[in-house]
């Protein structure tokens, strides 16, 4: 019997964040079945203009194409000579695993596992991947906070029942940069405030071992002292990495509206469909699920169903889930599966397992 735990165990623990998102998926599509018009949901989609949702995917590429080169600026800071394809490669990792995983959890560990096997230190890795982080994470903000101010009018006559969402989603996003911005400017501020909720998590009974928490909270500071700190050293690269961030965010919300193209609808600006993007992916990116799955469906339907109307909005959920989630998933697997045989195959001819 404890034999039979243990395999269960094990196998939950290594397959339980797929089979996780087996079910969201699954879920998804019963949903769509059951409420929507399956022939017309399929003559719909039959009549989708390919080379927009062509141009979606070559939108992806270029979004990787960005994170590699940010990525590749940065670890260039560390080891001068890096090539491109090494950054491509801890690219694709993050991708894979941040979104197979719940709250995006899976992706930087095995990125330092990566970098680890190149050379580089651990505080070095966690450096670049905090940078990199930081950088996201303040451009993405501002971008939604600039696009909510400009569409107020368009969310309070047309989607207010999305206005709570869209809120707290401002909020966590802004509270994140907050705190990126206390530890750039007072690291002493930033232990103070996060010591602080760890007591008060604690008198709720919600934190106990209140030492562990200290001493997580101590790491944290360490690591994004030492990233914040490279970011100011180098001011002029990190103003061009902001910059590219910009354009690599703004490529990738440009899906929504390729896919929008693509179903024969030109009602709304491209500003417009871009602009609420950026507030969707704010508004469930708190969601601690892979991929934000469920609430990203959820959300669309609900800020793109008045854009989209109500016989193309399932339609257009269901492409942009399948270019921006389903299609990484599936070209990430592919990719480090096959990149992992040829790893293995070099491995054993260096061995002289094979010849």
């Amino acid at each position: 019997m404890d034999n039979r735990r243990m395999r269960f165990k094990n196998f939950w623990k290594k397959y339980s964040n797929y089979l996780f998102l087996i079910f969201l998926i699954a879920a998804t599509v019963f949903v769509i079945w059951t409420q929507v018009d399956l022939r017309e949901f399929m003559d719909t989609l039959a009549r989708a203009n390919l080379w927009y949702l062509g141009l979606g995917i070559v939108c992806v590429l270029i979004y990787w194409a960005l994170e590699g080169y940010m990525l590749l600026k940065l670890l260039r800071r560390d080891k001068k000579d890096e090539g491109y394809p090494f950054a491509m490669v801890v690219t694709l990792v993050g991708q894979y695993y941040n979104l197979i995983t719940p709250g995006s959890s899976g992706g930087q560990p095995l990125q330092l596992y990566e970098m680890s096997k190149r050379g580089y230190s651990m505080g070095s890795g966690t450096a670049v991947l905090v940078q990199k982080y930081a950088l996201y994470q303040i451009t993405v903000t501002i971008i939604a906070i600039l696009a909510t101010l400009l569409n107020l009018g368009h969310i309070n006559a047309s989607v207010p029942a999305a206005k709570g969402l869209i809120a707290f989603g401002l909020i966590v996003n802004v509270l994140g940069v907050v705190l990126v911005l206390i530890l750039a400017l007072s690291p002493a501020v930033a232990r103070r405030i996060l010591t602080g909720g760890i007591r008060l998590l604690n008198r709720l009974h919600i934190v106990k071992d209140v030492a562990r928490y200290y001493d997580k909270t101590d790491r944290f500071i360490a690591d994004y002292s030492k990233a914040i700190d490279g970011l100011k050293a180098n001011r002029r690269e990190t103003a061009g990495l902001f910059l590219v961030s910009a354009v690599q965010i703004l490529v990738f919300f440009s899906i929504n509206y390729l896919v929008y193209r693509s179903l024969g609808l030109s009602g709304s600006s491209p500003f417009l469909v871009i602009s609420m993007q950026a507030i969707l992916y704010v508004a469930v990116a708190f969601i601690p699920t892979p991929g934000a799955a469920g609430g990203a469906e959820a959300g669309f339907a609900l800020i793109f169903g008045p854009i989209y109307g109500a016989v193309n909005t399932s339609v257009g959920l269901v492409v942009w889930r399948i270019i921006t989630f389903y299609f990484i998933i599936l070209f990430g697997g592919v990719f480090l599966a096959v990149r992992s045989a040829l790893l293995g195959r070099k491995q054993q001819k260096r061995e002289g397992v094979i010849k």
